[in-house]
């Protein structure tokens, strides 16, 4: 069966509790078999005389506090465990999106992740919780109440009674598959907005100082038009099956009532044996009633069961619990083409790179020229062909990817901070049992940070947490903080992308200067600002995806060309701001 494998764990830690809660569930159906038979014996009673009614009512009090009691427990013990499941689902679906390539951030985004740990975890638990529990009490009384009947009436005269539910279920079952294939989609736009909403939030700051908040709120509004309509179609087929879930009591109740009416009016029946008789009608066609609600919220839990299932089935990369580092070698780049999965067009066509150990190596170009793409190459975030970068002898495909970036600092362009202190975001995950040679202070020194945040990272300030994304920093500040970060990895190989750019000329030249007296690593940098790359050992520059011209900054100045260009242009910026 398909998703079997996410109930492993639920059948294994909790699967007796779950079983118990059932089986009270079918103790307190059995206790409700006997109302009809006390109400009936209790009417006969009262119509002869009153002597035994304080019977009944006693009875009554102690069936009222037996099931009060047996009822607590059953649901404690099946929502409990079902809640049990719920964390664990939650947990699984975070353990897995840590592992899943970032790939499918890059075309889903994170909306989707999120859906899944809310929306349809949510689906799922309320269909193993309040569906199963009215699944039981439907199989129950239908096979219990009607046997019954049958056995106080006749088999005609049950199934006479009973003839209009067959159709009806068929109906809403017709109606259940529809309705699952429109969850689906319904649930699918919930990621799509989402996401959105998430994206236009972060970006807040831009919308209003564009004076974009109308044409957010219309884009908002397309995208949540959408959802609307696909929720309005799940609505539309569950209020179908609601009063068609009503027809059956209301059919199955006026046969009774004829069918029974003739039997007191032949004196085949007395009043109280009426009465009984349709109170097991309405056991049966109680649960009949709850069909309606029970598939809607099945097929709910289905859809988000599917979902789920295929989000489990995306390939996620190894990790490694005893993480080795790369010695410190030559970086050898052969013939890389690399296209992305959602791209017709290559990114990268035909590089080719040495990189000697120990040097540093500048990249420029302009945006789309596949500078970004050829980090997320060595970072094995997008995987590269076989046989085209190599670190020392070995092609980056026999590299274990934990080792690999263990390997590797990476300071993007735009930070990824959390809310929690400097230090934190510095040290990030990472522990003084991971035998660093470096401190938190020596990476903050090297990037400059003690200049303008010392009290926040000495922890003089009582709540010097970060704000959200770093909100309460700026952009300079958020990007030394990337640099310490990756300063205090202390890793053979340093990648930076674009990692200057909101620099104030103060920091640049003080990392600057870090970067050089620290050569025993190897630095890749990509960099806008060409100062940056003044005694880079060799520069490359890209261009369409290839490589177009490469030598230090006198050589490629000597050469006239794009880059000589950029650089004329760079200084004409300079010159007229000054």
């Amino acid at each position: 069966m398909k998703g079997i494998h996410l109930f492993r764990h639920f059948f294994k830690e909790h699967s007796y509790k779950y079983i118990v809660g059932i089986i009270l569930l079918l103790i307190i159906n059995g206790l409700f078999l006997l109302v009809p038979t006390w109400m009936g014996e209790a009417i006969n009673t009262l119509y002869v005389g009153k002597d035994g009614i304080w019977n009944y009512v006693g009875l009554f009090i102690a069936l009222g506090l037996v099931v009060t009691f047996l009822k607590y427990i059953s649901r404690h013990m099946l929502l409990g465990s079902i809640r049990n499941f719920e964390f664990y689902l939650r947990r699984e679906l975070f353990h897995h999106a840590l592992r899943i390539p970032t790939s499918y951030y890059d075309e889903h985004g994170p909306g989707k992740v999120m859906a899944l740990m809310t929306n349809d975890v949510t689906s799922l638990r309320v269909s193993l919780g309040l569906g199963v529990m009215l699944f039981v009490d439907a199989i129950f009384f239908g096979v219990i109440a009607f046997c019954i009947l049958v056995q106080k009436m006749s088999l005609w005269l049950a199934v006479v009674t009973i003839l209009p539910m067959p159709f009806i279920v068929v109906g809403m079952l017709q109606l259940s598959k529809r309705l699952r294939r429109c969850q689906k989609e319904a649930q699918s736009s919930y990621s799509d907005v989402t996401e959105y909403a998430q994206e236009l939030f972060l970006g807040m700051a831009v919308i209003q100082a564009f004076n974009k908040e109308y044409r957010s709120w219309k884009r908002f509004t397309a995208v949540n038009k959408i959802n609307y309509n696909n929720n309005l179609e799940v609505v539309k087929i569950d209020s179908l099956l609601t009063p068609l879930t009503y027809m059956a009591p209301f059919v199955c109740y006026a046969l009774n009532m004829y069918v029974c009416g003739q039997a007191i009016i032949q004196g085949n029946l007395t009043v109280g044996e009426f009465v009984a008789l349709n109170g097991y009608v309405m056991l049966v066609i109680g649960p009949i009633m709850a069909i309606g609600s029970l598939t809607a919220v099945l097929q709910k839990g289905m859809a988000s069961l599917e979902r789920m299932v295929d989000f489990f089935d995306l390939p996620q990369e190894e990790v490694q619990t005893d993480v080795q580092t790369l010695g410190l070698e030559d970086i050898t780049i052969k013939h890389l083409d690399f296209t992305y999965p959602s791209s017709k067009e290559p990114i990268l066509k035909d590089v080719t790179m040495h990189i000697p150990k120990g040097s540093f190596i500048g990249i420029v170009g302009g945006p789309g020229s596949g500078k970004s793409t050829l980090f997320k190459l060595l970072l094995d975030i997008q995987h590269a062909p076989k046989g085209c970068i190599y670190f020392g002898d070995m092609d980056i495909h026999e590299i274990p990817v934990s080792t690999l970036r263990r390997s590797i600092a990476y300071a993007p362009a735009t930070p990824s901070l959390l809310s929690v202190s400097i230090r934190d975001n510095i040290q990030f995950g990472y522990s003084d049992e991971n035998r660093h040679t470096l401190s938190i202070e020596e990476a903050a020194e090297r990037a400059g940070l003690f200049r303008d945040l010392e009290e926040r990272i000495e922890g003089a300030r009582k709540d010097d947490s970060l704000g959200e994304g770093g909100s309460d920093v700026s952009g300079g500040q958020r990007q030394r903080i990337s640099l310490a970060r990756a300063f205090y990895k202390e890793a053979p190989y340093t990648l930076l992308d674009d990692a200057f750019s909101a620099l104030d000329a103060h920091s640049l030249s003080h990392i600057l200067e870090t970067l050089r007296t620290h050569r025993n690593q190897t630095i890749l940098c990509i960099s806008q600002r060409l100062e940056a790359l003044r005694d880079a050992d060799c520069i490359y520059v890209f261009h369409e995806g290839r490589i177009i011209e490469s030598g230090t900054h006198d050589e490629l100045l000597a050469k006239e060309g794009m880059y000589h260009q950029l650089a004329m242009l760079q200084r004409r910026g300079e010159g007229h701001e000054e």
